[in-house]
């Protein structure tokens, strides 16, 4: 059964994700353009009008709440209006994980609008919702944001939560450009790349953004280290303890260290690590892994576990 392509456009309220929908159904007109069922979840101050649904070949269906979008009812509007493509409005309010889509159709793209002006008091305060958001999302767009350098204090927990997002500012012509382009805090042509605890963050994220700049290079930092009988004989995992949004969302980001050098590494413990990186296949994730190489390791103090990079 040929499925029917979904493009899920999510955010909070008056964020721009009607103006960017209307947009786009006008850039689609043509002679032969296709048919859009359009499920609205949340009306904001911008509307569809009924000229603009008959000029972009539209059907649009609303839902007032999360109970009353129910698979059976958009199965039953997709038989009756045979869209080409569907198109979601959805409210970023909703609990996602309690939605359900008849087996006709498939979503191709999540793409969520923020607005900009009122971003850090909803992530400070409403975390665990927009970590949820931006981990679906393929592409999150800033709107209203005339001062970009606002959002960059929040770069690197934005790509800790979803570094296969991109992360997009748009203007009020819709036009789109990427919004993080900050220089590294650290050099990364010296000999020895030094990385300090703040910027552990920024360090992992661009070695799988950025592979090219990080093979065949010395990196020195304090690591904790993780041990486990299912890594390989004379490994360990290097890495650091990181908390996202809460303290129900603590995570490991680190890297396969291939040697110990002959020392007795304690799990948990924590240790300062010169090492040359290298990138290598690997089966399990069917992709090119960093791996580092230790040089040196020396012993230090346990240094505090957790690192909170969202503040």
């Amino acid at each position: 059964m040929k499925k029917i392509p979904v493009f899920f456009i999510s955010g909070f309220l008056d964020s721009g994700k009607t103006t960017f929908i209307i947009d786009t159904l006008k850039n689609d007109i043509s002679d032969n353009m296709m048919k859009t069922l359009l499920l609205v979840c949340e009306e904001g101050e911008v509307e569809y009008s009924e000229e603009l649904l008959k000029e972009t070949n539209t059907v649009a269906k609303y839902f007032d709440t999360l109970e009353s979008f129910d698979y059976k009812l958009v199965s039953k509007y997709i038989k009756e209006v045979k869209p080409d493509r569907i198109v979601i409005e959805m409210n970023g309010m909703w609990e996602l994980t309690k939605l359900q889509f008849p087996r006709e159709i498939e979503i191709v793209q999540v793409v969520t609008f923020i607005d900009g002006t009122t971003f850090d008091v909803y992530f400070n305060n409403m975390r665990q919702k927009f970590t949820d958001i931006i981990k679906r999302s393929q592409i999150c767009c800033f709107t209203k944001l005339d001062d970009p350098t606002k959002i960059l204090p929040y770069q690197t927990a934005l790509k800790l939560i979803s570094n296969r997002c991109q992360f997009m500012i748009m203007d009020e012509n819709m036009r789109a450009s990427d919004l993080f382009e900050e220089p590294l805090p650290y050099d990364i042509n010296a000999p020895v790349i030094q990385i300090k605890d703040e910027d552990y963050g920024t360090f992992y994220i661009d070695t799988f953004e950025n592979k090219e700049r990080y093979n065949g290079k010395i990196v020195e930092y304090d690591i904790m280290v993780v041990l486990s009988d299912k890594l390989p004989k004379g490994t360990f995992i290097a890495g650091r303890m990181i908390m996202n949004c809460c303290a129900n969302d603590i995570q490991l980001y680190g890297f396969l260290a291939k040697s110990n050098m002959g020392i007795k590494l304690k799990d948990r413990s924590f240790i300062h690590l010169k090492a040359k990186i290298s990138y290598e296949w690997t089966e399990e994730y069917q992709e090119e892994e960093l791996m580092l190489d230790p040089i040196s390791i020396e012993e230090i103090p346990n240094k505090e576990e957790v690192l909170n990079l969202t503040n």
